[in-house]
């Protein structure tokens, strides 16, 4: 692997994309998804670009006759820029920045506003389901609920061994009451249907009371969590215009064409070919790849990038 600037790869990717992009793309395993996380690696990086080239990619790219280099370069520059600018690449981007910039959606705005209506209509929603219970008992017959109630009293005691705990001793608990309201009671159904109507009534308000309470403890965590998902937020909106970094990223670039002496002389030691001058031996990676490159393709990926950095809003 190595690490070279964008507009390196363009000009490498042009060589090979030349004029039959497609086939080329399946020749070599070079996919638009190269291109399309490529371009997303850049702008992560403060200056370089990763790419892994295959032998077969570099030996058709020095096949490219001269004369096609620059044309293919403005080529390929064109459809990276149409990528860029597309919204398919802006989502990309802002889905790849969540990565770096994890945002917690579960207590975003609009969950928040959500559990505020649901919390809201808590104490409507009892008093609907109160006056519904209400219409319901009142439609009873006294005897015929007594009778009923009394059935389901043996069945719940059948029953209580299944549970254990606090709920064994709350079960055991209504199981208690009802059956002292019904001995206080026998004979007397219309008594027994008050007082049980009374009994649930009073439940009912107590276990509403209880849910309602514990939503609003709710919703005063699920805000103070939304102010940190606006923190958070607010992070990644603040990165999420990659224009900036663009920007450098063609800069850096442009500066570093306008550094290559593309007659430079080489000299040989050993196997390899290194510079006469001193100084352009210690020269970084990047601008030795520029310098193999040569001068007519460099040129028109400098020229394509300073027109992109002035088109750039």
């Amino acid at each position: 692997m190595k690490y070279i600037p964008i507009f390196c790869i363009l000009l490498f990717l042009a060589a090979l994309m030349a004029m039959r992009p497609l086939d080329v793309l399946t020749d070599t395993g070079v996919t638009i998804h190269n291109v399309r996380q490529g371009t997303l690696d850049n702008l992560a990086e403060n200056r370089f670009f990763l790419f892994n080239s295959t032998s077969a990619m570099r030996k058709i790219a020095k096949h490219i006759p001269a004369n096609a280099q620059a044309s293919t370069v403005r080529a390929l520059g064109k459809f990276v820029r149409t990528y860029v600018e597309s919204d398919n690449f802006k989502e990309e981007y802002r889905q790849w920045l969540k990565q770096k910039y994890p945002v917690d959606e579960t207590y975003n705005d609009a969950a928040i506003a959500q559990r505020e209506q649901e919390v809201g209509g808590m104490d409507a929603a009892v008093d609907q389901h109160m006056a519904l219970m209400q219409k319901t008992f009142a439609q009873l017959d006294p005897a015929m609920l007594q009778m009923g109630i009394k059935m389901q009293l043996q069945q719940q005691e059948a029953e209580l061994k299944k549970y254990e705990g606090e709920e064994r001793t709350q079960k055991a608990r209504e199981i208690a009451e009802i059956k002292k309201m019904l001995a206080a009671t026998e004979g007397k159904p219309a008594e027994f249907k008050k007082q049980f109507m009374a009994y649930q009534t009073g439940q009912t308000k107590q276990q509403s009371g209880e849910s309602v309470n514990q939503q609003q403890k709710d919703l005063a965590y699920a805000k103070e969590r939304n102010a940190e998902y606006k923190k958070q937020k607010a992070v990644l909106d603040a990165h999420s215009d990659f224009r900036p970094l663009l920007r450098q990223r063609l800069k850096d670039f442009i500066t570093l064409c306008t550094d290559v002496d593309f007659n430079a002389k080489l000299m040989p030691s050993g196997s390899k070919q290194v510079f006469v001058n001193p100084v352009y031996q210690s020269k970084p990676a990047e601008w030795k790849f520029l310098y193999r490159l040569g001068k007519e393709p460099v040129t028109a990926a400098k020229a394509f990038a300073q027109e992109w950095l002035t088109g750039l809003k």
